[in-house]
C-alpha cells in the first residue's frame, strides 16, 4: 500500500484558552442526544420474566472537552482561574456508540445584539 502519511502540524497555544484535549477544541458548546443504558437490576431474574423496557433518550449540553471514537466528554461549567488554569465541573462521559446526534450550539449576531452590551 502506498499511502501518503500526514505530518501533524504544531499549533500555537493560546495562553488564554489552555488545551484540554488533543481531540477537541475547548470552548465548543454542543448538545448531545444519546441513548441512556438501563441501570442494572439487582439480583437474578428468570429469563422469561425479563422485559427490555423502552429506550431512554437523554439530552446533555456543555462544552466538549474530549471527542474521540470511544467517548464524548462534556463539562457543564468551566472557568479560567488566574495562574491556576482551567477549572471544570459537571463532567459527563458519554460512550460514543450511544450518541444519536451532536448539535453545535452557536449564538447568532441578532441574539447578541438583543442581549445588549457585554458585562465586564
Amino acid at each position: 500500500m502506498n499511502r501518503k502519511q500526514r505530518v501533524p502540524q504544531k499549533r500555537k497555544k493560546n495562553p488564554t484558552m489552555p488545551s484540554v484535549s488533543k481531540h477537541a477544541r475547548f470552548g465548543r458548546t454542543v448538545a448531545i442526544e444519546w441513548i441512556q443504558p438501563r441501570e442494572p437490576d439487582g439480583g437474578w431474574i428468570d429469563y422469561l420474566d425479563f422485559d427490555p423496557g423502552k429506550t431512554q433518550i437523554c439530552l446533555s449540553v456543555g462544552r466538549l472537552i474530549h471527542d474521540d471514537d470511544c467517548v464524548k466528554v462534556l463539562a457543564g461549567s468551566a472557568m479560567l482561574v488566574g495562574d491556576e488554569g482551567l477549572r471544570m465541573s459537571g463532567i459527563i462521559e458519554i460512550p460514543a456508540r450511544c450518541v444519536v446526534r451532536i448539535v453545535r450550539l452557536e449564538e447568532s449576531i441578532v441574539e447578541r445584539r438583543q442581549a445588549g452590551p457585554e458585562r465586564p
